[in-house]
């Protein structure tokens, strides 16, 4: 336990640095983690290193598409061309399980990721990216605490354990708290809606992004999705509910 504290602490302190240089420190962050991403999806798969750059090039496209003129275009493009490559690897007999867990594995990281892109790029403001990053943060750690200190029915057995329906509940009640203090001030695209409403639905999403890279974890039979950080795992460990919320809240809520 206290070197997952120590870890989040040292992280959530380097976040904030980053975020504090402005909009070219939220790119760089935002580009790292991005690259870290793709390593480990790429690592966890077993997959070369030509998928990872074709991967990478692919997310590129994805992320900056809706940032320009006549990005759609773009990005159509861009699934056109990997779908014509695709050929190149749908060899007779192949495990096709395994291909669409990869193309399901490629849209969450470049979905998700490139949808914290488009809500804070164009305004970019420290404290919308903070808020929105609490959100996320207080879904979890209460998941995991109320799960930790009480939680006894468990959601998804086969999935993910260590998920509770009190663990649930105590995140939903936790982030539609601090929602309903941090949304009004965060300057956050919510469309007019209660910050407590917005705060339970992350909760909810949050729960749905962790359950799917656990899902994508047992099926490699990974404990983490990488060592980068001590007592979290990797990257991914970190972010997966967070991809679900941004690419949700981007859909529904940004204009």
């Amino acid at each position: 336990m206290g070197k997952r504290v120590l870890t989040a602490i040292v992280g959530i302190a380097v976040v904030v640095a980053f975020l504090g240089i402005g909009r070219v420190g939220f790119g760089l962050l935002w580009l790292l983690g991005g690259l870290m991403l793709i390593e480990e999806w790429r690592r966890g798969e077993g997959l070369p290193w030509p998928w990872a750059l074709a991967f990478a090039l692919f997310s590129v496209l994805l992320w900056v598409a809706p940032l320009y003129p006549y990005g759609w275009k773009v990005f159509v493009g861009a699934v056109l061309v990997g779908l014509g490559a695709s050929v190149f690897f749908l060899e007779p007999k192949r495990d096709l399980d395994a291909f669409y867990r990869v193309v399901w594995g490629m849209a969450f990281v470049s979905v998700g990721w490139g949808a914290i892109l488009w809500l804070f790029w164009p305004r970019y403001a420290m404290s919308s990216v903070l808020a929105f990053l609490s959100l996320v943060w207080v879904a979890d750690t209460a998941a995991y605490l109320t799960g930790k200190a009480v939680g006894r029915l468990r959601i998804l057995p086969r999935v993910s354990p260590h998920k509770t329906w009190e663990g649930l509940v105590g995140s939903v009640l936790a982030t539609a708290a601090w929602g309903h203090w941090a949304v009004p001030w965060s300057g956050l695209p919510d469309q007019g809606l209660p910050g407590a409403l917005l705060g339970a639905g992350v909760a909810l999403v949050a729960f749905w992004g962790d359950a799917w890279e656990s899902a994508w974890k047992r099926k490699k039979d990974l404990k983490d999705s990488g060592a980068l950080l001590p007592g979290h795992g990797g990257v991914w460990d970190r972010v997966d509910a967070m991809l679900w919320v941004a690419a949700a809240w981007y859909l529904l809520l940004a204009s």
